[in-house]
């Protein structure tokens, strides 16, 4: 996935009439966004162009109103809930706030800057997951199934597992050799996930296997709405639904 900055996107979404620095001033942010609206039905392809205008809002509007959103919530300017599940759900861009994501709900999170890169001993998949759910007070017995799910099938259970060949791959090299937007991980966090959705109580390297865990339970949480008992995991997240196919999360 590409990346787009939250407060660009923001930005943009201003006609009638339009903020000087705001319509066609961030094509590169609002070209995924456009696409995302598009493959989910929501805009007429032909009218991608970089450009958040009335028919981009309209659009963005009806995908609010989707998810459930109303009145003020369902503006058309797109918040930070909403832009992270339609890139979630779409496969085709994650959502950074400036490269210094904030806290996430609830207290959790880091600096960018506090992400340490340095591998990690491989352990036991199941006993991460456990060790997490205790820290963050889950029902392990709801999380478990589908967290396995995810991470054989975003690593084979591999804890210093690393996406060198994805589009996330570029960025200043870091301790570990690779560049700073790869995902990583057991179950395969890019570092401005993890660093929003760092569990405290966790290690901050990315490839411990309880904190990248915990990071992505956080993130789901957030951006698909899974309940904290874990009930609506893998009818909310394809991914961690062993009987449908793969799906990015």
């Amino acid at each position: 996935m590409t990346q787009v900055v939250l407060s660009h996107v923001i930005r943009a979404a201003q006609v009638d009439p339009p903020a000087p620095q705001g319509v066609g001033a961030f094509p590169d942010d609002v070209r995924p966004v456009e696409q995302a609206l598009a493959n989910q039905g929501f805009l007429d392809p032909h009218f991608i162009d970089g450009a958040f205008g009335t028919l981009t809002l309209n659009a963005y509007r009806r995908l609010q109103e989707s998810f459930g959103f109303g009145g003020k919530d369902a503006d058309g300017v797109p918040g930070s809930t909403s832009l992270r599940r339609l890139g979630a759900e779409s496969g085709l861009f994650d959502v950074l706030v400036d490269d210094a994501p904030p806290s996430a709900p609830g207290g959790v999170g880091i600096p960018m800057s506090e992400v340490i890169y340095d591998r990690v001993v491989d352990g036991s998949t199941s006993a991460a997951i456990h060790t997490a759910c205790d820290l963050m007070g889950l029902p392990v017995d709801n999380w478990l199934p589908g967290y396995m799910t995810i991470a054989v099938r975003e690593s084979s259970y591999f804890f210093n597992a690393v996406n060198t060949d994805d589009s996330n791959a570029h960025g200043p090299l870091q301790s570990d050799g690779c560049p700073l937007y790869c995902s990583r991980g057991v179950v395969q966090c890019i570092p401005p996930t993890f660093a929003r959705y760092h569990q405290p109580g966790t290690d901050n390297r990315i490839y411990d296997g309880v904190a990248n865990i915990a990071a992505s339970m956080n993130y789901v949480m957030d951006t698909y709405g899974v309940s904290r008992d874990g009930h609506d995991l893998t009818s909310r997240v394809q991914q961690a639904d062993e009987t449908r196919p793969p799906h990015g999360y």
